[in-house]
Parts: C-alpha cells; structure tokens; sequence
C-alpha cells in the first residue's frame, strides 16, 4: 500500500513538474547568434538601447526579453578591434508575435554585416 502511494505521488510531481521554456511567457525573446570568427564584446539593438555582452565566436547569447519587436533592427556591434553598424535594407512594420527568435549575425571578408533572422522551436 504504501509503495502504490508513493508511486502515485511520484507520478503526480513528475507530471506537474514538467514545463516547456514557452509555457509562461508573455513577451518576445530574441538572441544573438555570433557566426562570425571574432569576439563580440556587446551587440547593442538600437531601437531599444538593449545590450547583449560577451557572446564568443559561434556562440549564443541568453534570451532578452522585448514588449515589441521586429524580424530585423539596427544593430551596433563592438569587438575587440572595431566598432560595426548594420541597418536594415527595409523598415520593419509587423511586430513578432509572443515566441523565441534568434539574430544570426556574419560579417563576410568585406567586413559587410548581415542579419538572418530566425524562428526557435
């Protein structure tokens, strides 16, 4: 009997203990993916003043939270080196839905910046 119960209160915290990272969000949740060779010391997105510090080459930084945001923005970005700023070929409209996104930033022999936006599962 007193095996069943346990069993049973076991199974009841496991099933209650169990969240997904979207279970309780309410804002959208962008990161920074450096797919370049250099060491990012701040990703600055200038729309909103938000600093992203310390992400290593082929990293990824935490997850910042936005009220609104936009599949593309300004960026600034500062390395060990150089200052780069990257604007966007068009002007955002639509607001990202509540979710988890991702910029994937790459900077080419030209030192031309591109910014690939994604959605994260």
């Amino acid at each position: 009997m007193k095996r069943v119960f346990l069993l049973a209160v076991l199974g009841l915290v496991l099933l209650f203990s169990c969240t997904d990272r979207d279970d309780n969000i309410d804002m959208v949740n962008i990161r920074i993916q450096n797919s370049t060779s250099f060491f990012f010391n701040e990703v600055r997105v200038t729309q909103r003043d938000t600093v992203y510090e310390n992400i290593a080459p082929d990293e990824f930084s935490s997850y910042l939270e936005y009220d609104t945001a936009y599949q593309t923005t300004a960026l600034t970005i500062l390395t060990d080196s150089t200052s780069y700023n990257y604007f966007p070929e068009e002007v955002p409209s639509d607001t990202l839905p509540v979710g988890f996104y991702t910029y994937q930033i790459t900077i080419d022999e030209e030192e031309n910046i591109a910014l690939t936006f994604r959605i994260d599962e």
